[in-house]
């Protein structure tokens, strides 16, 4: 049986013993990145060149984003690795990860259409609702049942979510494709409503880390720097978040490696 206990104690001990290697791939790829993107967002606006701008560094935050998690489970799952070794792991998994993760996308956006279809076809005003405006001539019964599929999904995209706990171990220490997948569903087998449990905790804890660091660090910046450097506020709001992100993106990517090894304990190797 895997205990999420034990692998909790196990995270941090990886975490304690492997602190300097995992810190410096964080801060390398994921706040590093991260404060760039704040800058270019808070600094650079959002149109002509300076969207394109924009645009191209987020799909190279989201790839040095991708390797991040490569290398840090890496480390997270071998303790010979050292911070070299787990880079070059993490770009050369670099390729099939792309691949998993655009299925894995492409799929759940698919699986949205049907309730996007369903609040069309009830007549149901997207910009109304952005404005916080009334709707106007939408048909109750299938707006309910648009919400009801939505529920649905959502379930089910949580259910995903943990049945894929381990998969970038899997991509890491398996050199598996789109096997991965399967592999990572096999392991989860009789874990799943635990790792809901733990994601569920996971997700406030780091919303709720995530949004005093913002605000408490953005109203500071703004007393300082006053009304007119909004800018400024923004980028400091940013460089906050992106050290939340990347502490709680290293936990996340430490557990899930942990979570792989006493798996394959339990489950045997593929």
């Amino acid at each position: 049986m895997v205990r999420i206990g034990t692998i909790w104690d196990r995270t941090m001990e990886v975490v304690n013993g492997r602190f300097t290697i995992l810190a410096a791939i964080a801060l390398m790829l994921l706040f590093v990145p991260s404060v760039l993107q704040a800058a270019v967002d808070a600094f650079g606006g959002s149109a002509g060149a300076m969207g394109l701008v924009g645009g191209v560094v987020g799909i190279l935050v989201g790839l040095a984003a991708i390797v991040a998690t490569l290398a840090l489970t890496a480390v997270a799952t071998d303790p010979a690795v050292d911070r070299p070794h787990a880079l070059a792991i993490g770009g050369g998994r670099l390729g099939p990860a792309i691949g998993i993760v655009l299925l894995i996308v492409l799929l759940v956006m698919a699986s949205a259409i049907p309730g996007a279809v369903l609040l069309y076809s009830a007549g149901f005003d997207v910009d109304r609702a952005r404005a916080g405006l009334d709707q106007v001539d939408v048909d109750a019964g299938t707006l309910a049942a648009a919400m009801l599929y939505f529920l649905v999904i959502l379930a089910v995209w949580i259910w995903l979510a943990a049945r894929l706990v381990p998969l970038m171990a899997v991509i890491v220490n398996e050199r598996l494709g789109l096997g991965a997948i399967r592999r990572s569903f096999a392991l989860t087998r009789g874990s799943t409503l635990k790792l809901i449990g733990v994601m569920i905790l996971y997700g406030i804890v780091t919303g709720v880390c995530l949004l005093a660091a913002t605000s408490i660090v953005g109203l500071i910046v703004r007393l300082i720097v006053g009304a007119e450097g909004l800018a400024v506020v923004a980028l400091a709001a940013g460089v906050a978040g992106a050290a939340v992100t990347a502490v709680f993106s290293v936990l996340q990517c430490v557990f899930s490696g942990q979570f792989y090894l006493a798996a394959r304990e339990v489950r045997g190797a593929a």
